[in-house]
């Protein structure tokens, strides 16, 4: 777990980093950055929550009436102002009190990802873009590598419980429903934050192969073609995720030379994977390679994303990525390729950057050999039943 003393030091470098952007405050709004500075579980909904931060003093919390109290338990909020609701009658709303709160600041450091609703407020106060947060939340600390460890351990489970299930004919509400027995061991076993765990086993079929971001059916079937196992989980506030390319028929040539291919766009990728190396460079080998093999039109996306509080952060391992590798980062590995007609092809990681080179936080059986479920499994496919009638899906 995070303690009160981590808290407490990342406001203080966040408070640091605006000093050195000559800023007079910063205006935290973002959920997610909230609840890195404070460690405090909520959710706005509709209405917005705020820190202020000045460049000297203490930082100020203001959010709606009915989450005072709970915000108090932050560790490192001096105090905590309230606003009515949202909307509020004149006087009472959110806009007037965080004016009260921005009185004398010229200028004012906000988030990348700030709300128009509460840019047009910010006019008078100079509003500058800076990506502060970010900056912070790109090495993890021990205590935050502890989590996203966790985080794999049940994202590992959830992967052997996708296959585990796996079947020719198998329904995709089976493998939606491989989440349970995991979020039960969650409970049983840690101090588990219902508000910010979600999880995901999911499969898509082939049928989807062009689409990695589609949704796959409840009532859709996994047959031949290669399939795509996802198990992407947050657990107590941190993210990871494992993806592998399954069969649960016999892969054709074509479909064994592809698998073999992207396996090989990510040992290009691992390869290069230890502190100093540019991300850009990462994604230039994975896809680069694919590129020179003839499949630039197969590609869809980077090579790689990182971890931390979403599953979908910083650094990026991509193209035009600025970052560069630090120990106690977090990254994926993850190039695909998509080829019409025959499937997706794609495994994903999460993996911690060490001091010499990265250490595989899920690593799950990679082999072609291992992913093809060919087995009759009768009593899989009888549990199978229950789940589809109990779900209403034929």
């Amino acid at each position: 777990m995070i303690t009160g003393q981590e808290y407490q030091d990342r406001m203080a470098r966040l408070q640091e980093l605006v000093r050195m952007q000559g800023l007079q405050a910063f205006l935290v709004t973002a959920q997610d950055s909230i609840y890195y500075l404070t460690g405090v579980t909520y959710v706005p909904m509709e209405r917005p929550f705020f820190i202020v931060l000045q460049s000297q003093g203490k930082p100020i919390l203001l959010t709606p009436a009915l989450d005072q109290e709970h915000l108090k338990s932050a560790p490192n909020v001096e105090s905590v102002h309230r606003y009515w609701d949202y909307p509020s009658p004149p006087g009472e709303g959110w806009p007037e009190k965080l004016h009260d709160l921005l009185a004398g600041i010229s200028v004012l450091g906000v988030e990348p990802s700030l709300p128009q609703e509460i840019a047009v407020q910010l006019h008078d106060f100079n509003p500058q873009v800076h990506p502060l947060l970010e900056q912070l939340r790109l090495v993890k600390s021990p205590a935050e590598v502890n989590m996203l460890r966790q985080a794999a351990h049940y994202v590992c489970q959830g992967m052997e419980k996708i296959l585990q299930a796996a079947y020719f004919g198998v329904s995709e509400i089976e493998i939606f429903s491989q989440s349970r027995p995991v979020q039960m061991n969650i409970i049983k076993e840690t101090q588990f934050d219902a508000l910010n765990t979600s999880l995901l086993t999911a499969a898509w079929p082939r049928r989807l192969g062009m689409q990695p971001h589609g949704i796959p059916s409840v009532d859709d079937r996994l047959e031949h073609g290669p399939h795509i196992a996802l198990s992407q989980m947050r657990v107590n506030g941190y993210g990871a995720e494992c993806e592998r390319t399954f069969f649960v028929s016999t892969p054709s040539s074509e479909m064994k030379v592809m698998f073999a291919t992207m396996r090989e766009a990510r040992k290009r990728a691992f390869d290069l994977i230890r502190p100093g190396v540019p991300c850009a460079e990462i994604d230039q080998s994975a896809n680069g390679f694919l590129r020179q093999e003839g499949f630039a039109e197969n590609l869809l996306h980077r090579t790689g994303h990182g971890f931390g509080l979403g599953t979908h952060e910083g650094p990026w391992v991509a193209e035009g990525s600025e970052d560069l590798l630090q120990e106690n980062m977090l990254i994926s590995n993850e190039p695909g390729l998509y080829i019409p007609d025959l499937g997706a092809f794609r495994h994903s990681d999460t993996l911690l950057v060490t001091k010499d080179g990265y250490e595989n936080l899920t690593p799950f059986p990679a082999d072609l050999e291992d992913l093809m479920i060919l087995g009759s499994k009768p009593f899989t496919r009888l549990r199978g039943a229950l789940i589809r009638r109990a779900a209403g899906v034929q």
